[in-house]
This record gives C-alpha cells, structure tokens and sequence, in this order.
C-alpha cells in the first residue's frame, strides 16, 4: 500500500512539474504531455527507475477508461459545435483515428520482425 501510494506520488510530482514548466514557459501544450514526456525522458535516461511508477501506471491502465468520463462529459457540453461542424469533425476524427492506427500496426510489425531475426540470430536482446 505505501508502494502505492509512493508510486502515485511520484507521478503527480512530475506532473505538477510538468504544469509549472507549461505555466513558466507559456507552452501552447497541456502540462499532463509535458509531464508525461518528462517522465518518459527520466525513465529513459535512469533518472526515474520503472519499478518506482510501474504499480501505479499498471492500476492507471487498468481503469483508463474512467479517465475518459470528464472528456465524453466535455463533448456532450459543446455539442453545439457538432451539429454545425459534424460531418469535418467525424472526417477529422476517422482520418485521425486511421493514421494512428496504421503508424501502431507498422510499428508494430517492425518490432516483431526485428525481434524474430535478432532471435534467429542469436541475439534476444530488444
């Protein structure tokens, strides 16, 4: 529990770390990107060890769907510019949902055919 709870802690420290930098520099970005590529770069770099977030990201992950809730609630307040914007709104939404899609399968596939011929070449290491 105090794992936990240590864990969550140290994602709110960089997220709030990330809030003052957007605030600070006056970045046109949300503070949670900016704390989320903080973290990304600490954890790259050895400044942050996975095992200090991995608990709490997992319990994240796990209820992500109720992190959408204020979104869908946010939607339905401006649905006003759906019944004006609808139809580019949807096009936008599908082309971007496509890109997104297709960038993660080519990745995706990269990785495994990278992975199966360093495997084939003795090589295990990703």
């Amino acid at each position: 529990m105090v794992r936990n709870i240590a864990q969550f802690l140290t994602i709110l420290v960089i997220y709030l770390i990330g809030t003052r930098l957007v605030t600070w520099l006056d970045l046109p970005v949300p503070g949670s990107i900016v704390g989320m590529v903080l973290l990304f770069i600490a954890l790259l770099s050895g400044v942050c060890k996975l095992q200090w977030v991995e608990a709490a990201a997992h319990l994240h992950i796990k209820h992500i769907t109720l992190l959408f809730i204020p979104f869908i609630v946010g939607v339905w307040h401006f649905a006003g510019i759906f019944k004006v914007e609808g139809i580019k709104l949807a096009i936008i939404l599908a082309a971007s949902s496509l890109v997104v899609l297709l960038v993660t399968a080519f990745i995706a596939d990269y990785l495994e055919t990278k992975r199966k011929w360093r495997k084939q070449n003795g090589n295990n290491n990703l």
